[in-house]
């Protein structure tokens, strides 16, 4: 199925969880934010949270340091 992610189209398996999406990019879970169709997603949801067709996710990575 198709999703987009901040701004760009991929194509993912059916049944992919937040979760799933964050492993499968190799993101640090404890450093992303989520937002899916504008919503933010709460950390402790992300294991449970189903994507659908055309869902538009927003990945935002906090980078540690200053």
């Amino acid at each position: 199925m198709k999703i987009e992610i901040n701004g760009k189209e991929l194509d993912v398996s059916r049944g992919i969880t937040v979760q799933n999406l964050i492993d499968e990019l190799k993101l640090n879970v404890k450093s992303t934010a989520v937002a899916v169709n504008r919503s933010i997603v709460s950390k402790s949801a992300y294991a449970g949270f189903l994507l659908n067709e055309n869902d538009k996710i927003d990945l935002v990575s906090i980078a540690p340091g200053g």
